[in-house]
């Protein structure tokens, strides 16, 4: 019996909270897990929706491809087994400041117009975390304009 107990001392400490998803901060795996919830909002996650999220987080957070990848893999898997996604836009509104979330909110737009199409559901959805995520319309509808123009710059082979 003592063995047993010294066995279950010496064990790792199971996850929590605070620790699911590491190495990644919450902060980052929040911002992630958001945009997948756009990109998968239409029922599909299409590869250039992926893409898009990986770039956009290695881009962010100063991520290699394979780490940014990792990321997204990670934030699925929370997003996937959480019952709503309303943890996650409280941890991007305490984790970031609002001119950082405001610029969250131009990466999700651009994840929107990934697939070159913008569904009803979508357009719903991100302005419901844009209001979670404390940004007001006009800014979240100047984030929109923003993101369309970069996606109509790389569309068109980057010249502007």
């Amino acid at each position: 019996m003592l063995d047993r107990l010294r066995a279950l001392l010496a064990a790792p400490p199971a996850p929590t909270a605070d620790t699911v998803g590491a190495p990644f901060p919450r902060e980052q795996l929040a911002v992630v897990a958001l945009a997948i919830e756009l990109a998968q909002s239409d029922r599909r996650l299409g590869p250039e929706e992926l893409a898009t999220v990986e770039r956009i987080a290695a881009g962010h957070f100063g991520l290699d491809a394979d780490t940014a990848a990792r990321l997204a893999a990670t934030a699925k898997r929370e997003l996937d087994a959480a019952l709503e996604d309303w943890i996650f836009a409280h941890a991007v509104r305490e984790g970031f400041a609002p001119k950082e979330r405001a610029e969250i909110v131009a990466m999700l737009w651009e994840v929107v117009y990934a697939d070159g199409r913008l569904a009803p559901l979508e357009e719903a959805l991100l302005n419901r975390l844009a209001g979670q995520l404390g940004i007001a319309d006009d800014d979240c509808e100047a984030a929109r304009a923003q993101a369309f123009a970069r996606r109509a710059a790389s569309a068109g082979g980057g010249s502007e």
